[in-house]
């Protein structure tokens, strides 16, 4: 609505000036970004909400570990805590967040941590034998100076299209993706036609020095949350659990399986599950009369609902593991490998 946009135009104008007003102080040495001698690769985005950080982020971890020692660094959005924490199997999501959890879970070997002043965090981390420190959400961090600096947008949601807060979902002007060294187009159709990626490479344009890549999600088979077990989802009734940015994608991946979604629990971003929602997810549940029913969730909303295993004693209740994939002329893979072995300075 006009009336609502004119209403937000004395706001989007005040948060541009800050935004300027603080990469500039950067962008002209009046802030200074502390560099660090291993490779720091930052994988961010400019919009507010889901792009994919976590699952490219996890790509990165298995793609080096077969051959580096590698650490996660990240602010561990949604924690109640501060300052410097480790992660590990037996942490709580609220010391230090769903996502790094998720990530420790899933790397076991990999030294994962958590702390809102990234500079101090890779510090705390490099008293480690480390060969690589990747940072989660780290695009507007700009107090550490990535050696690598990798920008993601979504295909159908590209920032380009998008306007600053609060007219859009911009945590920056659209012109900051000039620091970005890799940008990569998640989310994209699976195959990708040839014009397709001409025409969001037009679209972006990026510069000289800046590499587009083009990144799908494979989703896999349905894992139980609680016991060693795997499921179909063809002709299951299933009661969807979300607590993540968008959840199309994964409602129209259930459909093509043929699963029958008879309720949807649909809730904010990394929300903090009460015994109430529980209370209501498995009377969904409980509704339904078909033997072959199950409670479906994502992997990081597995993190937050462990938490009541005992309320879901012999209830069947699965999460989607999901896989980063890359497609396109350019090779990721090579372009991640070229940039740690070149960088690594430490004595």
């Amino acid at each position: 609505m006009i009336w609502l946009k004119l209403l937000l135009l004395p706001f989007y104008f005040i948060y541009s000036l800050f935004i300027y007003i603080r990469n500039s102080l950067f962008d002209y040495g009046f802030f200074s970004s502390t560099k660090f001698k291993i490779p720091v690769i930052s994988v961010g985005n400019l919009c507010v909400g889901g792009s994919g950080k976590t699952p490219h982020v996890e790509y990165l971890v298995d793609l080096l570990i077969k051959s580096k020692s590698v650490s996660v660094l990240s602010r561990g959005y949604g924690r109640k805590t501060n300052g410097f924490f480790k992660v590990n199997s037996d942490s709580d999501y609220l010391d230090v967040g769903d996502e790094p959890l998720q990530i420790a879970l899933k790397f076991p070997t990999t030294s994962v941590a958590v702390s809102e002043k990234r500079s101090f965090g890779i510090k705390e981390l490099l008293k480690e034998k480390n060969d690589v420190v990747i940072l989660d959400d780290a695009f507007q961090h700009r107090w550490v100076k990535p050696g690598l600096n990798i920008l993601l947008t979504k295909y159908n949601d590209l920032f380009i299209n998008d306007n600053l807060i609060p007219l859009g979902r911009l945590r920056e002007h659209k012109s900051c993706y000039l620091r970005a060294d890799l940008i990569v187009v998640t989310d994209t159709p699976n195959p990708l036609l040839a014009l397709d990626e001409y025409r969001l490479v037009e679209q972006i344009s990026p510069m000289f020095y800046q590499k587009v890549c083009f990144s799908y999600f494979k989703y896999l088979q349905p894992k139980s949350l609680f016991i060693d077990d795997k499921k179909t989802l063809e002709n299951s009734s299933i009661i969807l659990v979300t607590g993540i940015a968008n959840s199309h994608s994964l409602i129209e991946y259930i459909e093509s399986k043929k699963g029958k979604i008879k309720h949807h629990h649909n809730f904010r971003d990394h929300y903090n599950y009460k015994v109430k929602d529980i209370k209501k997810i498995i009377q969904s549940f409980s509704s339904i009369s078909n033997s072959d029913r199950l409670i479906l969730t994502t992997e990081k909303d597995a993190v937050r609902l462990k938490k009541y295993k005992e309320y879901f004693d012999g209830i069947p209740i699965y999460f989607i593991p999901i896989q980063v994939k890359f497609h396109g002329k350019t090779n990721f893979n090579s372009l991640i490998n070229e940039y740690v072995e070149e960088n690594n300075f430490r004595n």
